[in-house]
């Protein structure tokens, strides 16, 4: 190592070499120092950068292992996701396979009952018509038996009458003072008040409509299983609940869209049909057996079940809006009932040829029992629930009888509104002919008089009013005696101070001042 003292230190001939000698040697040392920093600078910062690549390295291995766990874990689950749904599929189509058989066996249980329902229907009416030819045969017998017995008496009487006149004058005196006497016997025959003795169609006994009036009433039970079994459906299928409801709201609708008026209502009569041609199209694989919706039997044959359940609802607003509307203002009936008519008399909801105009028939069975013959006590509970009469919501008391008036009214001028229809310039058929108009008179007429009540009179002068013309043009003389009978004749068969008698009485004497019916 060379020494750090200066050659010259001591030397006197030279203080200025000693000196710069030395500042040199500074000036080595200070740069020598300054190296040493910088190279340890350099390590420090060199171990310390290695140091942070070393953590973010790690840091980073980390991360990697943690993204590539979660992703085993997502893939593991999307794995296990759709293996669930695999099996909730499989599930669901047992599901509906079972289903599907159990409303298979239920639809062939329905039919088989619908068929053996039917059967017994034919067999109780081939029994009603054995039985009904034996009762004619019987009172036939019985007639000829009276007139053989009247005819004996009648020539022993002649015989007798003859053996006076041969006597003297004074015997043949006393035997012309004794013929009044048989006249008179004669008399009471024609002096009874008169009720309607001969019509155009022959009416059943009163013991076969009131097998009619029950098969009606088991029609509209028919309607209230299938309403019940259409809203089950819809718990089976979405579509299905939202055209139902749809359809059911507009034609409801509809209907009470409709005014008084020629030519006001096209709108609400074109969207009835609609809805109904799409009820019969819509859903082609519900369908039900006709034999359960029509009252006499039938062909066996299947119907397209949303048509029937459509055709219900529409009958159900029809007579709601007879109640409703006709009661205030009769005339509203007769729009109403024109398109009601209409819409069954349509071939395109006939099955094979057969209206299915029992469906609105049922309904009025149910609301208006009196227009069938059906007649009771309204003293009592059973007589009232045969005459109509209709308890409060929630099952209270009775309604008013102004309610009750009101509603028969309405219900009378709804009825005459559907039968007296005419279809001579139509391409279609009537489903319900005018002959059945003079029906509901003649079994109202012919109610016996000890049960003639208010509900028959107010009936019949409802049927009357604004019909007359119409009924004259159907059957001639023969309505025009019948309107005698009913507004002259049968208010004397009424309750001693019957309101409702007076009423009908001057319904004549109405139709005599405004429109010249002498009766």
């Amino acid at each position: 190592m060379a020494s750090t003292e200066s050659p010259w230190k001591g030397a006197r001939d030279s203080p200025s070499r000693q000196l710069l000698w030395e500042l040199s040697r500074l000036a080595v040392s200070q740069q020598e120092d300054l190296y040493e920093r910088l190279d340890r600078d350099c390590r420090e910062r060199e171990a310390s950068n290695k140091s942070a690549l070393a953590e973010a390295i790690a840091r980073h291995e980390k991360v990697r292992k943690h993204a590539e766990a979660e992703r085993d874990r997502l893939e593991q689950q999307i794995q296990q996701e759709r293996e669930r749904r695999q099996e909730e599929a499989r599930m669901e189509e047992e599901r509906q396979r079972q289903n599907r058989a159990e409303e298979d066996r239920r639809l062939a249980a329905a039919r088989a009952e619908q068929a053996a329902r039917a059967e017994r229907a034919e067999r109780a009416a081939t029994e009603e018509r054995n039985a009904e030819t034996a009762r004619q045969e019987a009172d036939k017998k019985s007639r000829e038996a009276e007139a053989a017995k009247a005819r004996k008496v009648q020539e022993a009487e002649a015989r007798n009458v003859a053996e006076k006149e041969r006597k003297s004058k004074e015997e043949a005196a006393a035997a012309a003072s004794s013929r009044p006497s048989v006249l008179a016997q004669m008399q009471p025959a024609t002096s009874q008040p008169k009720q309607l003795q001969s019509d155009p169609i022959q009416h059943t006994s009163h013991a076969r409509r009131e097998a009619e009036h029950q098969r009606y009433l088991e029609i509209h039970r028919n309607l209230k299983e299938l309403r019940v079994f259409m809203d089950q459906q819809t718990k089976q299928d979405a579509r299905l609940k939202s055209r139902m409801g749809d359809m059911r709201r507009k034609v409801r609708k509809s209907v009470g869209q409709i005014i008084e008026g020629r030519g006001k209502n096209e709108t609400p009569q074109r969207a009835i049909l609609a809805t109904l041609k799409e009820a019969k199209n819509d859903f082609p694989q519900l369908t039900v057996g006709l034999a359960g919706f029509v009252a006499h039997p039938v062909p066996d044959a299947q119907v397209p079940a949303l048509l029937v359940y459509l055709l219900n609802q529409f009958a159900k607003a029809v007579v709601s809006q007879f109640i409703d509307e006709a009661a205030v203002a009769p005339k509203i009936a007769d729009p109403v009932g024109t398109i009601a008519i209409s819409m069954f008399a349509k071939d395109d909801f006939r099955v094979q040829g057969l209206s299915l105009m029992d469906i609105l028939v049922a309904k009025f069975h149910v609301v208006c029992p009196p227009l069938f013959g059906i007649y009771g006590d309204e003293k009592t509970t059973e007589g009232r629930t045969r005459l109509g009469w209709r308890r409060e919501e929630g099952g209270g008391g009775w309604i008013s009888e102004r309610s009750h008036q009101d509603r028969m009214s309405g219900l009378g001028a709804g009825y005459a509104a559907l039968s007296l229809r005419s279809f001579e310039k139509s391409a279609m058929s009537n489903p319900y002919p005018p002959h059945h108009y003079w029906q509901a008179l003649s079994v109202i007429l012919n109610v016996p008089a000890g049960q003639v009540t208010d509900t028959h009179l107010y009936l019949l002068r409802a049927l009357l009013m604004n019909s007359e013309a119409r009924f004259m043009e159907f059957f001639g003389d023969a309505a025009k005696k019948l309107l005698r009978i009913a507004m002259v004749d049968y208010p004397q068969r009424a309750p001693k101070g019957s309101v409702a008698a007076v009423v009908l009485e001057t319904l004549g004497a109405t139709m005599k001042r405004d429109k010249k019916l002498y009766l």
